[in-house]
């Protein structure tokens, strides 16, 4: 009788034993991982969840870790990042432009390259000389000591994207993130908050029937995504864009867009673009705007956003939209100043360039005197067989920095600038522009113009609704080939520390 007992206890022991073996999460089910130790973990700034720390989405919220890159990053103390280590250059990828000056510039063999589109420095080679920094056309180089962060100037966000100023969201470039793939997961993260704060179809205990719940500001990926969101959700909502539809997406910097892997869009499912023009993106959005009914309103300009009791007042050209929420998604670039010449809205204007060598072999006229658009001709100059034309109403360039007045002189001296001063373009063709030099017409032969006449910074814009701005120090990870990829819609002027794939 003893035996048979102690053999039941040990053959159901052994049963619950295999059954916990099966029913235990195998390797292959934990979340997407970059490999490394799983057993130490950081708790997730969205939902607070322990997240293992080398794993790329949280177990608690199912939300890409590296999304709150920047929102998780320490603030930045004291003027640098002084490590005390070896003097060594820091390349900014966000900033890269690709134009080889730099290698150019080095003194020691093979201390930093070109892989791709992106310089890339030999830590074991570079000695920290600096000459790279000197010659980077955008200022896109610094010799540091310090650990491996880049320091960035965003707005002050949370985990959902609300600023310090309740009621304000912040996706997309503007808050510091130039990915395609986090412009559209911002824009949905934000309005499901605010779906969980105002529930679709319920009464509103303000009982305003005519506000909207949200108003959106632009329509670039994060604006749209966030359209869709809220349509999804049955917000009263309503996005308003100052150019057309997906303005930012049409006057993308780069020529060609891609998304590394699928990105789910709200009411539409994955969008995998792989390796398309910017026209292929755009043409998905339009059909999206156009089967969903999405409420866009194009050609509206929001000049500003005031608190009024419990809405916001987002006023535009005498119009005012009164929201409980609001959410912007306007871009980095703000507005870019105009010539207002007939053909300035085809496809072969640019007001920014991220990739440099996109222009080689081509005949290329930059408008402006500034120091933008003078580093914008001293990288096209560094392309082969370059044809680059800078344009300027003035009698001479005496507003650049002097570190660019001397490139500047040395590139015109070469023949790899050609200047044309006291100039204005005045008619923009297919294949040629028109263009008035000191009074005479003339037709040249052009294939791109780049336009860099300044424009409108949206930080003003911020700083007048009260939102702080702040320094971060954001850990580097240096992911080249999603650079290369042209994953990224950064332009030189986002603070994005490194351009990974969408």
């Amino acid at each position: 009788m003893l035996l048979t007992t102690l053999g039941f206890f040990a053959l159901t022991g052994f049963f619950i034993w295999l059954q916990l073996r099966k029913s235990a999460p195998s390797s292959d089910a934990a979340p997407a991982t970059s490999g490394g130790n799983m057993t130490s973990t950081h708790n997730c700034v969205r939902c607070g969840a322990p997240v293992p720390t080398k794993s790329t989405y949280c177990p608690g919220c199912g939300v890409a870790q590296q999304l709150f890159e920047i929102v998780a990053a320490p603030m930045a103390l004291g003027a640098t990042a002084l490590g005390g280590g070896q003097p060594k250059a820091l390349v900014r990828a966000d900033m890269c432009v690709g134009c080889g000056t730099c290698v150019a510039a080095c003194p020691e063999d093979g201390a930093i390259s070109m892989r791709g589109k992106l310089a890339v420095v030999n830590d074991a080679l570079c000695k920290g000389i600096g000459e790279c920094v000197a010659a980077c056309p955008v200022g896109g180089i610094s010799v540091t000591t310090g650990a491996a962060v880049n320091r960035v100037s965003v707005p002050l966000i949370d985990a959902n994207f609300m600023s310090n100023v309740p009621g304000i969201y912040i996706v997309g470039e503007l808050g510091g993130r130039g990915l395609i793939k986090n412009a559209i997961n911002e824009g949905k993260l934000a309005v499901e908050h605010i779906a969980s704060e105002l529930p679709g179809g319920e009464a509103r205990p303000d009982g305003d029937e005519d506000a909207f719940d949200v108003v959106i500001v632009g329509s670039g990926p994060a604006g749209l995504s966030a359209g869709l969101e809220a349509h999804k959700e049955h917000l009263h909502y309503v996005i308003l864009e100052q150019g057309s539809l997906s303005d930012t997406v049409r006057k993308y910097p780069r020529k060609k867009l891609l998304l590394a892997e699928p990105v789910s869009i709200p009411l539409y499912g994955d969008l995998w673009v792989a390796d398309a023009s910017k026209e292929t993106l755009l043409e998905v959005w339009e059909t999206i705007v156009a089967n969903t009914g999405l409420n866009v309103k194009t050609g509206v300009k929001v000049d500003r956003v005031v608190r009024n009791g419990a809405f916001f007042e987002v006023m535009s050209d005498g119009a005012r939209y009164r929201a409980r929420r609001v959410v912007l998604a306007m871009g980095r670039r703000g507005t870019p100043r105009r010539l207002g010449v007939p053909g300035e809205e085809t496809e072969k204007v640019f007001y920014d360039i991220v990739e440099m060598e996109a222009f080689a072999g081509q005949k290329v006229m930059v408008v402006g005197g500034g120091d933008s658009a003078v580093e914008s001709a001293l990288g096209l100059a560094n392309q082969p067989n370059t044809e680059v034309r800078l344009s300027y109403r003035g009698t001479d360039f005496n507003r650049v920095k002097p570190r660019n007045t001397e490139k500047l002189n040395k590139a015109i001296a070469e023949g790899k600038v050609i200047p044309m001063l006291q100039s204005e373009l005045r008619e923009i063709q297919p294949d040629r522009v028109r263009i008035e030099v000191e009074g005479n017409s003339m037709i040249l032969p052009n294939d791109t113009v780049i336009i860099r006449i300044g424009g409108e910074a949206p930080t003003t814009f911020l700083e007048k609704l009260g939102i702080r701005i702040v320094d971060k120090d954001v850990p580097i990870q240096m992911d080249v080939e999603a650079v290369n990829s042209g994953a990224a819609t950064a332009s030189p002027s986002d603070s994005t520390h490194v351009a990974r794939a969408g």
